[in-house]
């Protein structure tokens, strides 16, 4: 089936693909280093949860180590662009625009 005729409900440019990884961030203001955990990646975002509290238009240097030989290190910046708070105390899911891949030089 062509990408023109598929069926599923969400029309974004990019398919989101589900993950379970640790995901290291850095914010690119402050330099403070956390971790989160991804629950999903497409071609311009990313989707992870973290204790960290953050607000849309925070700028990120996130990393995804490759974690089977077969990927490849994620080394990006990222914009916030959503933050929602989960019914558990103090835990964030995050999703955040890619702006830009680094290329680790």
């Amino acid at each position: 089936m062509s990408l023109d005729r598929r069926s599923f409900d969400e029309k974004r440019d990019f398919i989101r693909v589900p993950v379970d990884c640790d995901i290291s961030l850095e914010a690119v203001d402050t330099g403070r280093h956390f971790t989160a955990e991804g629950r999903n990646l497409s071609g311009n975002g990313v989707l992870f949860v973290t204790d960290e509290t953050l607000q849309p238009g925070d700028r990120l240097n996130l990393r995804i180590e490759a974690t089977q030989v077969l990927m490849s290190v994620l080394d990006a910046t990222i914009e916030v662009v959503r933050v929602e708070a989960l019914a558990e105390e103090s835990r964030f899911v995050v999703g955040g625009l890619i702006c830009t891949i680094n290329s680790g030089d």
